[in-house]
């Protein structure tokens, strides 16, 4: 475990270790995970150029006047996007591709608990957002991310989903459309993993850290609809009020574990050096391959890689050519639903 004052102690030092200028592009950073990542980077980081896509502008106006707030002399602008879509998500990384030149930080946390018909892209609802969207925003920013390791700067992708809970991929149906609830879990893990790993052959000046970020009393659950949204509803604050620390994290210390991914030389890319914040007394993470800083990382919510299972799950699809199987249908739907565009 990542001691949370080794967490604090490294996200101190990055007002004055972190290259300038600093530039981070946030999906789903409106409420929740995202919103309390983004506050508390602001905090260290001195003047970013923060850019939020959402579809809610009126959430969007408020997370971004908390911002200046924070931090008056960033820069935050708001893409209007329905990241449900992948063209409204390609009109959003169009923007930021016609503003910078180089991107340092990405970090994905939107999605919703949301299940029904398909998507008027014909992709499965729950996993539009939370993972092709995710996986089209971070395949857009790659040369952007590329740039900025290619200058000596930090370039790293966050998301905030499922780490350490591989498990079980339905080869046969992996967009999800007929998983069990109780199964999409392992499934969605395994697939945002391997999606980054894939994704880390293109760039591997990149660092990539898929983590779960452990139980957080968040406004998620105030979104689901249905029997659903009722034991969500219930269950959640009963759980907090009757056992608290014990099986929550609290949102503040979730932020600033989310800000030590992003920004601490312990998940260094696996090729060229290493810019984060240096380890002190931490070492290099296991990548999810099992070897030290092969630079993709898949930890749990202390910042560590925890489960053997997971690993053994994650080497046995590797072997079956699931990796390959996985990518292949991402950007497949993504050539589907765009023409074929890159």
């Amino acid at each position: 475990m990542v001691a949370y004052s080794a967490v604090l102690a490294s996200n101190a030092q990055i007002s004055t270790h972190m290259k300038k200028p600093f530039v981070a592009l946030f999906a789903g950073a409106t409420s929740g995970i995202g919103e309390v990542t983004l506050t508390t980077l602001l905090k260290y980081v001195p003047q970013p150029r923060i850019y939020l896509f959402a579809r809610n502008e009126t959430s969007a106006e408020r997370v971004i006047a908390k911002c200046q707030q924070i931090n008056p002399q960033g820069q935050y602008t708001f893409v209007k996007a329905d990241l449900s879509s992948i063209k409204e998500t390609d009109h959003a990384c169009d923007f930021v591709k016609s503003t910078e030149v180089s991107v340092n930080l990405v970090v994905v946390s939107a999605g919703e608990i949301k299940l029904g018909s398909p998507t008027s892209e014909g992709l499965n609802i729950f996993m539009a957002a939370s993972t092709y969207s995710r996986m089209r925003i971070i395949q857009q920013m790659l040369p952007l991310l590329t740039t900025a390791a290619s200058s000596g700067a930090l370039a790293r992708v966050v998301d905030v989903a499922g780490g350490t809970y591989e498990g079980n991929l339905h080869v046969s149906d992996i967009p999800a459309m007929n998983v069990p609830f109780s199964q999409l879990k392992p499934h969605v893990s395994s697939l945002h993993t391997l999606a980054l790993e894939s994704l880390q052959e293109e760039a591997p000046e990149v660092s990539f850290v898929h983590n779960y970020p452990g139980t957080v009393l968040t406004e998620l659950h105030k979104d689901v609809a249905g029997f659903l949204g009722l034991v969500f509803g219930i269950a959640l604050p009963l759980a907090y009020w009757l056992f608290g620390t014990w099986l929550f994290v609290e949102l503040e210390e979730c932020g600033e574990r989310q800000v030590y991914l992003a920004t601490s030389d312990k998940y260094e890319p696996s090729l060229g050096k290493s810019v984060g914040i240096s380890l002190g007394d931490e070492v290099v993470a296991n990548g999810s391959d099992s070897a030290a800083g092969s630079g993709v990382y898949s930890v749990n919510w202390d910042g560590e890689e925890r489960k053997k299972e997971s690993l053994a799950h994650l080497h046995r699809l590797r072997n079956e050519g699931v990796k390959e199987k996985v990518w292949s249908h991402l950007t497949g739907e993504f050539d589907r639903i765009t023409g074929a565009r890159k």
